[in-house]
């Protein structure tokens, strides 16, 4: 019963700091509509329209503070309602019906309903979420066109009882993009069930969080901004470290000022290894009987003087695992990486990912390879080696508003020619396996007319070049309407 109340407790406590902080940001926009008011003859007709509508309801953090004597205080005004629109229904969340667990501790669902209609202009490995463009083959189509809703997501969120001082939680999320079958040519099986795509428990406390689950490396935690590719992060294979993999992580955060900090991260990781690429029915980490390490530094920096919300973010990453494929054949696989994400300016970003190392394929790198196997020009002999690669990504964000953003991103992956030179593959090797390079060119609109609206179109260009020959090219275009909730 004691620890009920001390729940119980712990629970208003919380509520009674979040009314706090929402009457301390209702004040603030109060104050300035009330500037804003005073600034535009206009305004005194609109204003009041919006507070009926529940502004005295929203806790608002807003991207873009109004400046007093800006010249255009009608901008202002159509920015400020839309902000407070986007908030007003943040506040609305905490009187829905909570849904009720057997743990009786708090449960969050959220989710994107996503519809993606596409158009490829050229052959691509899949036609819902191409990755590689391939040769056309004689007789066969230029391209393809369809639509999907498998991309669509549901979440759960959970946050549990405290253990000593640490707060527990645990996520976990679904797509409906399993089973999905694709052959060298580009055909997709329209069927598809649900996936696991990320979860995790784990223990949070002032400055240190552990974590056990499914998710991305901890040395490439950035990915580029699309909703035409969800069900794996945009820039798959093109430059992304990003496959979804068993790890335990600590995460220890060391504060140096009130604006700036460094984090120290370790983990302990599982990745998988492309099915083409092993024969065994474990991976080849788990045949080698022990976990891949890894571990980054990063350093954060908030410029608050300025006014701009997002952190300035440089972070240093490194990783390694053994890889055990027959008792003649080991691999030693490692990557050294680099992250940024760097503001310029309130409505500018730049990010990316950077990386260098060897046999990535189950990280999606070096072209979704780990080794290559052939016949040594030299010796005549059967030999295997790992794949050495490089690649990483950028992107350039722009926002016009808190409704609409344009992001232009490029991103390119290669496994160095070194790894073809004096080995002769078999006739009969994967066709994957002979692509060396692959790069992608990404722009797309993000257009939000309401806080949970999603349209966006989005044009992507592939050129995935064997280890000789020719590109080969393809043109995607993407119209994606979603509704989060």
């Amino acid at each position: 019963m004691e620890s009920r109340l001390d729940e119980v407790t712990s629970a208003l406590s919380q509520t009674q700091q979040m009314l706090e902080r929402s009457l301390v940001e209702i004040q603030r926009l109060r104050t300035e509509i009330d500037a804003l008011r005073a600034q535009t003859p206009g305004a005194a007709t609109a204003v009041p329209a919006a507070e009926t509508a529940g502004i005295q309801n929203a806790p608002a953090v807003l991207d873009h503070p109004t400046v007093a004597g800006s010249g255009t205080p009608p901008d202002d005004l159509k920015t400020l309602h839309e902000e407070v629109d986007a908030l007003q229904s943040e506040i609305k969340q905490h009187d829905q019906t909570k849904v009720e667990t057997a743990s009786k501790y708090p449960l969050r669902v959220t989710g994107l309903a996503l519809f993606n209609a596409f158009s490829n202009a050229g052959v691509v490995d899949d036609v819902e979420l191409p990755t590689f463009a391939l040769q056309r083959g004689p007789g066969s189509s230029h391209g393809s066109a369809g639509a999907t809703l498998r991309q669509t997501l549901l979440a759960l969120e959970a946050t549990g009882p405290r253990l000593g001082s640490a707060r527990s939680f645990a996520d976990i999320s679904i797509d409906f993009f399993g089973n999905v079958s694709t052959n060298a040519y580009g055909y997709s099986s329209p069927s598809g069930l649900v996936r696991l795509r990320q979860g995790q428990v784990g223990l949070a406390w002032d400055k240190t969080t552990a974590q056990v689950g499914f998710t991305g490396p901890l040395i490439s935690p950035l990915s580029p901004t699309s909703f035409a590719t969800v069900a794996q992060p945009a820039l798959a294979g093109s430059g992304n470290l990003w496959t979804w993999v068993p790890q335990l992580r600590v995460e220890q955060r060391i504060p140096i000022s009130d604006q700036r900090s460094l984090a120290l991260e370790a983990g302990l990781i599982y990745p998988q290894s492309p099915g083409y690429a092993a024969i065994q029915l474990d991976s080849p980490v788990e045949a080698s009987r022990r976990p891949g390490y890894e571990g980054r530094i990063s350093y954060r920096a908030h410029d608050t003087g300025s006014g701009n919300r997002r952190p300035f973010v440089l972070g240093v990453g490194g990783y390694s695992a053994n890889q055990f494929y027959s008792s003649a054949t080991h691999i030693h696989s490692w990557a050294v990486t680099g992250d940024w994400q760097v503001p310029l300016g309130a409505r500018l970003e730049l990010a990316g990912e950077v990386y260098r190392g060897s046999a990535l394929g189950g990280l999606g790198g070096g072209a979704y390879k780990d080794i290559l196997t052939g016949t040594d020009t030299v010796s005549g002999l059967a030999r295997t080696t790992g794949v050495d690669t490089e690649g990483g990504w950028s992107q350039l964000k722009l926002r016009f508003g808190s409704t609409l953003e344009t992001n232009a991103i490029f991103g390119m992956d290669e496994a160095l020619s070194s790894n073809f030179d004096g080995l002769i593959l078999s006739t009969s090797t994967y066709p994957l396996e002979l692509y060396a390079r692959n790069q992608s060119v990404v722009g797309n609109l993000i257009f939000r007319p309401r806080t949970y609206l999603i349209l966006s179109p989005e044009y992507r260009r592939i050129l995935s070049w064997r280890y000789t020959g020719s590109a080969s090219v393809a043109n995607i275009f993407t119209l994606t309407a979603g509704f989060q909730f």
